[in-house]
């Protein structure tokens, strides 16, 4: 069976996951393709900042400073992201005023969004206000700004005073990785439109698969204090689940 090219990425990064140095001729073995495709393809995923690859060997890394783009981070770990937005559901009732970040793993809640009546959704994220659009139950505002390419965020300081304009119930966010220091991010930017929702929800939910635990971003997002409940798709490390129950955070997978 042929594979589209995100496929493949996909796939040879969810290899990699599980062993994490291997040889482009296992890689080839068990993608089923050329060499001249799998050497594409390695050079697209080295330019992402995913993997190194060096004397036949195929390594997968976690960059702190690179931002992928959001067509990726979206067909990434798409099964736990549905997973983490089923538990998020249980969050979610009629009348509500919710904050949404641009993050793919948010961006899932769109289909929960629309079997509700009377929300306001305020988002940053374009994927999920163009989801959102026609959905005559659900009043979404999106702010101006300049839209970073690839990440289909809108950022930049009038992001910042249109978000001064809003009170939120709920405030769902994601991020690019966590430990017990706190929640990380690889971009400046993303970080200063997500710490200006932090003040603006009453409630924080952040949302964040197996695969962010031990990762830590070149930018700190918050401390766990700022976070009201944490939801993922596996049951985290126990130094993780010590330091959360002092936070008094709640965590659900």
């Amino acid at each position: 069976m042929t594979m589209f090219k995100n496929e493949r990425l996909s796939m040879i990064l969810n290899t990699l996951q599980h062993q994490r140095v291997m040889t482009t001729t296992e890689l080839q073995k068990i993608l089923y393709v050329s060499g001249s495709t799998l050497r594409r393809d390695l050079i697209d995923l080295e330019k992402l900042g995913k993997i190194t690859r060096k004397f036949g060997r195929v390594e997968l890394v976690r960059p702190d400073n690179i931002e992928l783009s959001y067509l990726f981070r979206e067909q990434e770990n798409e099964a736990e992201k549905r997973c983490i937005t089923e538990i998020a559901d249980t969050f979610l009732t009629d009348n509500q005023a919710i904050l949404v970040d641009s993050s793919s793993t948010a961006s899932f809640l769109s289909t929960y969004f629309s079997k509700l009546n009377n929300l306001v959704v305020i988002t940053n994220g374009l994927r999920l206000a163009v989801e959102l659009d026609g959905i005559t139950k659900v009043r979404t505002f999106v702010p101006g700004g300049w839209l970073r390419p690839g990440a289909g965020s809108i950022l930049g300081d009038t992001v910042l005073e249109f978000l001064d304009n809003f009170r939120a119930d709920l405030f769902f966010l994601s991020c690019t990785g966590i430990t017990t220091e706190g929640v990380f991010m690889s971009s400046e930017e993303q970080s200063s439109v997500k710490r200006r929702m932090l003040r603006r929800g009453d409630k924080v939910i952040l949302l964040c698969d197996h695969s962010k635990f031990d990762v830590k971003g070149y930018f700190k997002l918050c401390d766990y204090d700022q976070i009201d409940v944490i939801i993922t798709d596996k049951k985290p490390p126990q130094p993780f689940l010590e330091h959360w129950q002092q936070m008094n955070v709640e965590v659900l997978y």
